[in-house]
């Protein structure tokens, strides 16, 4: 005796309907972004034009974003930066990051940590370091990318000191490091109408960037 069915599907071969095609499961990589609200989306006219999305749609993956606004690698947030209750620095993004089926891992950010590496950097070293040794302990065989913080302002000596130190953590790791910086991809014509997060084109020069390293291997 062949299964039942419901009777929706039922009433759907009664009267002619065609019924909307099975679904077959996603053979694409699955990729996990870890960063902050650029990651997130903000600035950007809809998240299919935000700079994660554009990557993935590029390079044929499936996107887990895990952009929290505000956060960082040593700086937390709440509803006002991240829309949730709270939010925490990227080190405690590890487990949702580490999913069972998650081939490569991007983390990407520190724009919300450039005060705090100003007049600590080795608080913030630390959490970068954490942040990659513990990726690389949960995902052994994973591809990570380490994509540095941007600056649509000026470039200070302070901001070039962290993105080398994210450099530092990802060589370590054997990690892809990928600069914003060098030369600076995000200029302040860019910016959105809070004169802090990029716009649509900010967003495409990012992906831009990352697509066509990671494109190049």
């Amino acid at each position: 005796m062949p299964p039942p069915v419901s009777e929706e599907i039922a009433a759907a071969y009664a009267s002619g309907l065609a019924l909307p095609p099975v679904q077959e499961p996603s053979t694409s990589p699955i990729v996990s972004f870890i960063g902050d609200s650029y990651t997130q989306g903000t600035g950007s006219s809809s998240k299919d034009v935000r700079w994660s999305t554009l990557v993935a749609r590029q390079l044929g993956w499936d996107e887990l974003n895990l952009g929290r606004g505000g956060t960082g690698y040593v700086t937390t947030a709440a509803r006002a930066g991240c829309g949730l209750e709270t939010c925490p620095a990227y080190p405690d993004m590890l487990a949702q990051a580490a999913g069972p089926n998650v081939t490569t891992v991007v983390v990407s950010g520190g724009y919300n940590d450039f005060k705090t590496f100003a007049s600590d950097p080795a608080s913030v070293t630390e959490a970068i370091n954490k942040t990659f040794d513990g990726l690389r302990a949960a995902m052994p065989s994973a591809k990570i990318v380490a994509v540095g913080p941007s600056s649509p302002g000026t470039v200070t000596e302070s901001i070039v000191a962290m993105d080398l130190a994210v450099q530092a953590a990802a060589a370590k790791v054997g990690a892809q490091y990928i600069s914003l910086l060098e030369p600076n991809v995000t200029t302040k014509e860019m910016l959105s109408e809070d004169g802090v997060h990029v716009n649509d084109a900010g967003h495409k020069a990012i992906a831009d960037r990352v697509a066509a390293v990671l494109a190049a291997g």
